[in-house]
């Protein structure tokens, strides 16, 4: 069986330095959720996501004989590897691409017609980051499973 909780140890180390070393200072990303925009630090989404990829190994490390299928653990983990990486992705392209406009003086028509292919863009990352937040999920209906399956068992 895959020790799930250790892999989670390693993204969390790896986001961890991932923000530490690769994300700037003082570099910000924005989220748009149902028509309001939230301006986050990136650095400390990263962060977020190492904290929540170390609580996930905690909690797999003390619930891993609770568990109802191994194959769901290593989904979960697999979903949160892509969520990660959606998140770091769209943060690194929001960066670049505004880091790019921000270098000319004025807005041209190709800069709104870019401008627009990144606000589908970004539609694309948001619905993917929908779905694997959804799918995060995984984990307390493997335990609730796991534990209703171990009950019924014991008492039949």
């Amino acid at each position: 069986m895959t020790k799930v909780y250790a892999l989670f140890f390693l993204l969390s180390f790896f986001l961890f330095l991932y923000a530490v070393l690769v994300v700037p200072i003082d570099s910000v990303t924005s989220a748009h959720f149902f028509g309001t925009t939230y301006v986050l630090s990136e650095r400390m989404v990263c962060w977020m996501l190492s904290l929540t990829a170390l609580v996930f190994a905690v909690l797999y490390l003390f619930t891993k004989n609770l568990l109802y299928s191994s194959v769901w653990s290593r989904m979960h983990l697999i979903c949160f590897i892509f969520l990660a990486i959606n998140i770091c992705a769209f943060s690194f392209l929001e960066r670049h691409y505004f880091e790019l406009l921000n270098h000319k003086n004025g807005m041209t028509s190709a800069d709104v017609e870019a401008q627009s292919s990144f606000s589908r863009i970004s539609e694309f990352f948001v619905g993917g980051m929908f779905i694997l937040l959804i799918m995060q999920l995984l984990y307390p209906l493997n335990l609730i499973l796991g534990i209703i399956v171990r009950k019924s068992q014991v008492e039949g």
